[in-house]
């Protein structure tokens, strides 16, 4: 079988690898994201906002019958898929996350792996995220 993906190319296109988060308050999960991430917006109606770089499209999509979430938010463990962000600091990522409605788990918890220091967390909806630092 051959694949027409090929690792670390960047697509001029405008076609780019990404993810949607679906949502009942996309504004507030889209400023986390940007802010979290650094991701530009790159488009926005009464729907969508659309995060990305050249090589990565994040969007936010709103899901009108979503029941509100609780403060602070329940984690939702069971999900099968786990998106993670680089950061230039995980302890600036705890702040700034704090700030915003979500939370990264305390530095006790980080770990190591493949040249970056991890550590998961918990976006204002609840989702289980992950951020990664380079590791020292």
């Amino acid at each position: 079988m051959t694949s027409n993906i090929k690792p670390g190319a960047v697509n001029f296109t405008g076609n780019k690898p990404g993810a949607v988060i679906f949502t009942g308050n996309y504004k507030r999960l889209a400023k986390f994201y940007e802010a979290m991430t650094g991701l530009a917006v790159r488009f926005t109606d009464d729907n969508i906002t659309v995060l990305g770089s050249d090589t990565f499209e994040l969007v936010i999509h709103s899901l009108p019958a979503e029941p509100d979430v609780s403060e602070p938010p329940v984690a939702r463990e069971d999900s099968y898929i786990k998106p993670f962000f680089p950061v230039a600091s995980l302890s600036e990522a705890r702040e700034r996350a704090a700030a915003l409605g979500g939370q990264l788990r305390p530095r006790n918890e980080e770990w190591e792996a493949r040249g970056f220091r991890a550590c998961e967390a918990t976006d204002p909806d609840g989702n289980v995220i992950q951020f990664r630092e380079n590791a020292p």
